[in-house]
Formats: C-alpha cells, sequence, structure tokens
C-alpha cells in the first residue's frame, strides 16, 4: 500500500510499535465488513508533517517519538467539548467507529491502523509526546496500562492499603494489577488453572495469586487469601463470563465497590440487590480512558514504578501477524499477554 504526501492538518508516523490485545483478536476471529489494518495500541516516530498545517487538534514535529490513541474524535460535540472525547460518537465503537484500526482499507491511503510500516496521521488524530528513553515495548503498554489506572484509581478508588480483587490475568488484568499495585494496594489476582504463567506474572507484580475453575471454589480461594477482611474493590477482567458477578459481590465488604471492565454474555445478569444494599455496594462500569491517565500512565512506566518492565514481551514482525493472531484466537498464543508487532523487524 503507497504512501503519499500528507494533505493539509494530516502527518505520518513511522510505526515501531503495535500492541495487540482482545479487541485486535476478536476482530480478527470474528471477521470484519471489509479488509481493516488492525492495531491500535500504537507508538513510534512522526516522519512527516504537511507543509501545509491546516486545522488539526495535534502538534508535533518530525523525529518526535509519540504514542497515538485510538480515538478520532469530532471536536466539536458535547463530550468532545467537554474532554471526554472518547465517548464522541463518530469515534464510539456503537456508533460511528472511526479510530485507529477500524477503518477499512479502501478509505485512502488505507493505513489506518498499527500493524504496518507507517500510520496516517489525520488531523483529528491523538497524539503524546513521549518520555526520553521509554522502549518502544514498554511505550506499547502505555494506553492498556493508562485504561487500568483510570478503571482503578479513578472509577475505582483504589488508594493506599486497600485489598483489590483482579479476576483475570490477562493483557488488561496484568494492567489493572500494575495499576493497583502503584496505588498502593494489596492485590490478590484470580484465574483458571491454565492461567499459570500469567499469574506467576502477577507475582512478578507483587500480587497474591488463587486459582480456581469454578465460580464457587474461586470465592473460597480468594477468601482464604484475604482472611478474615472482605475486599474493597473487585476488578473484572475476565471478559464475557457472568458468573464472577456474584463471586464479586459475595467478596466485597461495607462500602465495596465493583468495577465493570467488559459485557457480560447473557448482558443480563442476576445480582444479589440485597447485599448490594446492606452492604452499600457500588458498581461501575468503564470503557477507555480518560485524557489524564495517559500522562500518569507515561510518568510511572518511564520511573520504573509500574513494574511493567518486568513483564515479558513477545515480538512478532509484521510478516508474522496474521499467523500470531490465529494463534491467540486458538489460544495457543505466547505465555505472556504483551504481545508487540514489531513492523521494521525482520
Amino acid at each position: 500500500m503507497p504512501t503519499r504526501s500528507p494533505r493539509p492538518g494530516e502527518g505520518w508516523l513511522r510505526v515501531a510499535s503495535s500492541g495487540i490485545c482482545g479487541t485486535d483478536v476478536n476482530l480478527y476471529a470474528q471477521g470484519l465488513a471489509a479488509p481493516t489494518v488492525l492495531g491500535h495500541h500504537v507508538a513510534g516516530t512522526i516522519a512527516a508533517v504537511a507543509d501545509e498545517p491546516g486545522p488539526r487538534r495535534w502538534s508535533g514535529t518530525v523525529g518526535q517519538r509519540v504514542v497515538v490513541e485510538e480515538y478520532l474524535p469530532c471536536g466539536t460535540c458535547r463530550a468532545c467539548l467537554a474532554g471526554t472525547y472518547r465517548l464522541c460518537p463518530d469515534t464510539d465503537l456503537w456508533g460511528g467507529g472511526r479510530r485507529i484500526g477500524t477503518i477499512p482499507a479502501d478509505e485512502e491511503p488505507g493505513l489506518y491502523g498499527g500493524n504496518a510500516e507507517y500510520l496516517l496521521l489525520p488531523p483529528n488524530a491523538v497524539l503524546h509526546p513521549l518520555p526520553g528513553g521509554l522502549s518502544d515495548e514498554l511505550a506499547a503498554w502505555v494506553l492498556p496500562y493508562a485504561n487500568a489506572l483510570d478503571w482503578t484509581v479513578r472509577a475505582g478508588g483504589v488508594t493506599k492499603g486497600d485489598r483489590v480483587i483482579v479476576l483475570g490475568p490477562g493483557y488488561h488484568g496484568l494492567a489493572v494489577t500494575a495499576a493497583a499495585r502503584w496505588a498502593g494496594a494489596h492485590v490478590v489476582v484470580a484465574g483458571l488453572s491454565r492461567d499459570r504463567a500469567r499469574l506467576d506474572i502477577a507475582e512478578l507484580l507483587g500480587a497474591h495469586t488463587v486459582t480456581a475453575d469454578s465460580g464457587d471454589e474461586l470465592a473460597a480461594s480468594i477468601q482464604r487469601v484475604l482472611g478474615s477482611d472482605p475486599a474493597d474493590v473487585v476488578v473484572d477482567t475476565v471478559g464475557p463470563a457472568p458468573h464472577v458477578i456474584a463471586v464479586a459481590v459475595d467478596l466485597l465488604g461495607q462500602g465495596g465497590r465493583l468495577v465493570l471492565t467488559t459485557p457480560k454474555n447473557p448482558a443480563h445478569v442476576p445480582v444479589d440487590t440485597t447485599a448490594m444494599t446492606r452492604r452499600n455496594l457500588t458498581v461501575t462500569a468503564v470503557r477507555g480512558r480518560r485524557p489524564e491517565a495517559i500522562a500518569t500512565a507515561l510518568t510511572s512506566l518511564a520511573d520504573g514504578t509500574s513494574r511493567l518492565q518486568l513483564v515479558p514481551s513477545a515480538d512478532t514482525t509484521l510478516e508474522g501477524t496474521g499467523a500470531m493472531l490465529g494463534h491467540l484466537a486458538a489460544g495457543t498464543g505466547p505465555e505472556t499477554p504483551h504481545v508487540v508487532v514489531r513492523p521494521h523487524a525482520h
């Protein structure tokens, strides 16, 4: 796919790293309406900027290293004006769906995803400068870690000394673990027996871990680790499994908070409203992240306090991306959930 000279307000990014997450794997497995360049956790170097600047929301110069958010907001709607541009109808996945990694390749010039050597930076792209010394592998953590900080600290209200349960040790589960430990929490990560390698990574991040293969066993195993004290926060990152809602409610103590990161299937899940009322529980659903979380993530990744540098990285070349997506969709991917496309590696 050829590049071209950037038009007013546009630029080109030379992609250094493109992290693969569950959304990419699901899109690959389910199929898309049209051929699309995937990849939306993208970092790289600005390679070109239009001579005619034109109206654009981003600033940057050739040679500057940046991370690119997936959102392509309109900039004028109510959500954009309020600073919550991730909820803009144009870029909302349940609305216009215009974002990095989802625009079909038949929209000229076609290069709107991170799994490519170069990514077009349209006028409404959202860019953040990368600190010097931050590796390309760690730069691929910026967006999932920012998500986790927003979900854990802002939505979950996690503070020092809180007892936090993370359900699921996947890509975002490990990011949530890192965010909760960064906030000073006592963290327990729960997973299935097959998740042992990823639970070992959670332990590297400073968490306690449990394995269980049923809902009743899960609650009992976690409670044994907590002892007599209930959980303050449960962050659910396990995907569509509905049974974890009841487990979370059982584990939470007075004033406890449950943070939902993914819809359940079926969507309607029974909840013990008596327990929720008596214990004054709160359920918060989250999507994406607020811009402020990006700055915190960048600082924490750069100074090492995230500890995500301890998570192994499984790199793939651009040529190997299709095979890697196939392995991940089949559940036969690498033991680490941090999988990064490196387009210029051979």
